[in-house]
């Protein structure tokens, strides 16, 4: 099998290929990088002949197209800005595609490509890292069993344990993170989709030691692209997502965001003229800031919950899914990096495989099976929890 990882000396995009190339299934893996240092450096580390590596920039549909080749799988890990340039790559070179997420706009308009991705006999999997991703899959095991649903709850939380961390450190997209804090939110409320203010709507969940309480908040995120209409037959009425650290996490955030740090608009300053969010890109790489810095060893952990409450036999019942995860001391990399990596090169290696026989664009919960993912993400140390009445544990 060959995939074809396209940002993949990224934050998030290397655990992908760190787990892709520990399967013996995997024989060739090219990552592809727009950054040409980073790229060698993070390859060469590997020490491993199967991975191999080149420069790209996925704007150029045609010279994309054409390194993903004979590649069985396209993992598109770059930023979410050019997942439609991606997929039309992979669509030119008719290699079957998954990405890490659309922060809903973006997702719904890559559904526009179904019928495209379905006349090439070819499946791309949109969303698929742990949230949206493992937090879909977790809906559709829940959504199986019930009769009917009225309310899908997406809660995410997050402790870090490391010593002698800086205080701000990026451990996935700044781009993505700065967008959450500044676009308002989505929430599917009594059947209707509203915009809510960001890093709003606050409340204090408790998650699993170490964790612990944290205080969450919603933002823009891409499981309200398509839950709404993925679970339609049954009746969902609502869903919300609310993501969260130790007490006070956002504040940092929301101190960038008023700064004007997280705006893309161009500031003049004397004759020239930078984005300042791309100067706090840059300022946080000076500072080895992009991921923890090279002489710290994250520790820190995760969990992400999912909620659906409906009836079963006319009975109410609220059936809870959770996946927990720790940082992987041994790549030096956080639980936010292994979390996103991981089940992205699982379903990749799914599709490779040919265990999933869907065509078209499709979000994770229509096409991905939850309990061939529950079983790989355990043997990575992802364990998926259920809590549920004896009758639903088949």
């Amino acid at each position: 099998m060959k995939v074809v990882v396209l940002g993949g000396a990224g934050l998030t995009g290397k655990c992908a290929v760190r787990d892709l190339a520990n399967s013996p299934e995997v024989s060739e893996i090219l990552v592809a990088d727009i950054e040409k240092e980073r790229t060698q450096k993070f390859v060469s580390s590997l020490g491993s002949k199967k991975v191999q590596h080149t420069t790209v920039d996925v704007r150029n549909h045609e010279a994309t197209a054409a390194l993903l080749k004979n590649a069985d799988v396209t993992l598109n890990a770059v930023q979410y800005y050019f997942n439609i340039d991606v997929m039309k790559a992979a669509l030119i070179a008719k290699t079957h595609y998954l990405d890490l997420g659309g922060l809903y706009h973006m997702t719904r308009k890559q559904l526009e490509l179904n019928d495209d991705f379905k006349k090439a006999g070819l499946t791309a999997v949109v969303g698929m890292g742990c949230v949206p991703g493992v937090s879909n899959v977790m809906a559709r095991w829940a959504v199986d069993r019930l009769d009917s649903v009225e309310t899908i709850r997406i809660r995410d939380g997050w402790r870090d344990f490391t010593p002698n961390s800086p205080r701000y450190v990026a451990t996935w997209s700044v781009q993505t993170f700065t967008d959450e804090f500044t676009q308002n939110a989505m929430v599917y409320e009594n059947g209707a989709m509203k915009e809510v203010p960001p890093i709003t709507l606050g409340e204090t969940i408790t998650f699993p030691l170490p964790i612990g309480e944290v205080e969450v908040f919603t933002t823009l995120h891409s499981e309200l692209a398509t839950f709404p209409s993925s679970f339609k037959e049954k009746g969902i009425r609502n869903v919300n997502w609310k993501e969260g650290g130790a007490k006070g996490w956002h504040l940092d955030n929301q101190l960038i965001v008023a700064l004007g740090l997280a705006s893309p608009e161009p500031l003049k300053i004397g004759t020239t003229s930078v984005s300042p969010r791309d100067f706090f890109l840059k300022l946080l790489a000076s500072k080895d800031l992009l991921g923890h810095p090279e002489n710290i060893t994250p520790e820190d952990c995760e969990c992400s919950r999912v909620e659906v409450v409906g009836k079963k036999h006319g009975k109410p019942t609220e059936l809870q899914l959770e996946v927990f995860y720790r940082s992987k001391k041994e790549w030096r990399v956080s639980s936010a990096q292994y979390g996103v990596g991981i089940p992205a090169s699982i379903v990749a290696q799914m599709l490779g495989k040919g265990q999933i026989e869907n065509r078209g664009v499709l979000p994770p919960e229509n096409c991905v099976g939850p309990a061939l993912m529950f079983s790989e993400l355990d043997k990575r140390d992802m364990p998926v929890t259920i809590r549920a009445p004896a009758e639903f544990l088949d």
